[in-house]
This record gives structure tokens, C-alpha cells and sequence, in this order.
């Protein structure tokens, strides 16, 4: 896993990172501003990380005490299938995040 320092990233692809990430598991688009300002702030005091994993040839966003790679990201038929997501570290926002309709 190696760590990216996000002033290392253009601002279009930086930009992207963030977009994918908060809208990644369902976040409403008129939500995603206000969470990618919220992420923006995080990488800015180092809560959490941009880290690329050489396995999976991926980049992906998470807490900076992330001992292990975090996954590629994952179909909805994937998540529903998968007990790991529940064990990762997970970006914490202000506001609670809507229940997901694939847990009921």
C-alpha cells in the first residue's frame, strides 16, 4: 500500500478521487458536495489517507490507521455478498449516512 499525498494528485484527478469516493456507495448528488468537502478537510489534517494498492491496481480513500489495503471498490451485488466491508476502517462524516436499502 503506498501512501499518496493528495498536493501530489492535478486538481481534475484529485477532484475525481473525492467524487467517486463520496458517491461510491449511494450518496445522494446534492449531498456530495458538502461530503467532499468533508473529505477535502480530512486529507488536509491527515485523518485519512489516498493510498494505491500494487494488488489490485487501485486508488481509494481511507482512515489514516489503515494497517491493511482497503478493497477495490465493489458492485452492489459484491457488498451484499461481502463481511469485510463491516470490518474496515470507515470515513467518518458529520452527519449520519442513510441507511443502506441492500441491508433489509
Amino acid at each position: 500500500m503506498l501512501k499518496i499525498p493528495p498536493q501530489r494528485l492535478s486538481p481534475d484527478v484529485l477532484d475525481a478521487l473525492i467524487e467517486e469516493f463520496v458517491t461510491r456507495h449511494g450518496t445522494n448528488l446534492a449531498e456530495a458536495s458538502a461530503k467532499a468537502a468533508q473529505v477535502r478537510a480530512q486529507l488536509a489534517t491527515g485523518q485519512i489517507m489516498i493510498v494505491y494498492d500494487e494488488k489490485t491496481d487501485s486508488t481509494n480513500i481511507v482512515a489514516k490507521d489503515a494497517t491493511e489495503p482497503a478493497p477495490a471498490p465493489m458492485s452492489p451485488a459484491q457488498k451484499h455478498h461481502s463481511h469485510a466491508a463491516h470490518n474496515e476502517p470507515r470515513i467518518i462524516y458529520d452527519e449520519p449516512t442513510p441507511p443502506d436499502p441492500s441491508d433489509y
